[in-house]
């Protein structure tokens, strides 16, 4: 289960508007270094943080954002040559 805090004024005042991208904060004591981020995007990339994950899980989610780029393309077998192999 999640803790939830309320941001003090300062911290909400400073998180920049509309947007999905973490943010890093500081611990001026400690200096460790925590990620905020909206929790819409957190429940879009919760499932990394689960135990049990393996980056395998997202290969059909790769291949799909990849071949709707273009990388299915054949002119892009091209780059397959340009990698050594063993």
């Amino acid at each position: 289960m999640l803790m939830s805090l309320k941001l003090p004024d300062e911290v909400r005042e400073a998180l920049p508007d509309e947007t999905s991208r973490p943010v890093a904060v500081e611990d001026e004591v400690t200096h460790r270094v925590f990620v905020l981020m909206p929790w819409n995007t957190y429940e879009k990339v919760q499932s990394v943080f689960a135990e049990g994950f393996s980056v395998s899980d997202a290969y059909a989610a790769q291949s799909a954002v990849a071949g709707a780029a273009g990388w299915d393309d054949p002119e892009m077998d091209i780059y397959n040559s340009l990698v050594d192999r063993p």
